[in-house]
């Protein structure tokens, strides 16, 4: 079955083709109260895997520990998951279940990455009628693709993550900070205090970080799994390697007045 997307979350499967009822319980919100657990301690749920396993199937499977703990259910366990949290995702989940076996069965599987890759090609020449460019449109056009036809060629390729066309790793603060021995808050104040970026008010109480026109030179924006309410992705500013020069040289501007900030790495 092609790659399954809800409200952004890609559902994983198990080797024998069960869905992770952890992805459907991130995609209807995350809510404690929805959490798989919860679910199986109402009786019919237990009664229908045991049902369905009377015919050989292994309908629930737990998973403890290793690199993809959860609960793997098989489809129709999942309807059955999805009523309980509410009926619109309910009608989400079924929909979206229909929709990725029609791309299978119009798709013969000899004919996916064919396809696939022409629809890549269409994707990236939006992306770039719309400004985006190098592997911002790349990244784009396979969002549009596994959308569509539900296949991820960068999955297929096992390309986990794109540099820069300057040939540099983009980072997240936490990753950056990690790097210099800082936290991400302490990175993100760093960042700011270089004039990279800054705190604006979207909402009352609310703040997030922004890039400034000094930081874009060393910043990209990229879309997250996580959505808005209104359904818009939740937007990350990630980091070039080359931002290190301008942290250096702030930091040892400020060594004397706040040598707590500064990193270890960033006096190398």
């Amino acid at each position: 079955m092609s790659a399954l997307m809800i409200a952004g979350i890609e559902i994983h499967q198990d080797h024998d083709g069960r869905f992770s009822l952890n992805d459907f319980h991130r995609a209807a919100g995350g809510e404690p109260r929805h959490k798989p657990s919860e679910w199986m301690r109402v009786g019919q749920a237990q009664e229908l895997a045991d049902e369905i396993a009377k015919a050989g199937i292994p309908a629930l499977r737990v998973v403890r520990g290793g690199s993809s703990p959860g609960t793997y259910a098989c489809k129709e366990l999942v309807y059955a998951y999805a009523m309980w949290v509410s009926p619109t995702f309910s009608l989400h989940v079924i929909r979206t279940f229909d929709s990725a076996a029609a791309n299978d069965a119009v798709i013969p599987q000899e004919r996916r990455l064919p396809v696939a890759a022409d629809n890549f090609d269409a994707a990236k020449r939006i992306a770039e009628s719309l400004g985006l460019e190098g592997n911002q449109a790349i990244l784009s056009a396979n969002s549009m693709v596994r959308s569509a036809i539900g296949i991820d060629l960068m999955e297929m390729a096992g390309v986990q993550r794109l540099v820069n066309e300057a040939q540099e790793l983009n980072y997240t603060p936490t990753e950056l900070g990690s790097k210099f021995g800082m936290s991400a808050v302490s990175m993100n104040k760093l960042l700011a205090r270089c004039g990279l970026q800054h705190h604006v008010t979207y909402k009352p109480g609310k703040k997030r970080w922004e890039v400034t026109p000094e930081g874009k030179e060393f910043a990209v924006i990229a879309d997250t799994a996580k959505k808005h309410s209104d359904g818009k992705p939740i937007q990350q500013i990630l980091w070039k390697e080359s931002v290190a020069k301008p942290l250096k040289r702030l930091a040892e501007k400020l060594q004397a007045e706040m040598p707590e900030v500064v990193a270890h790495g960033l006096t190398r």
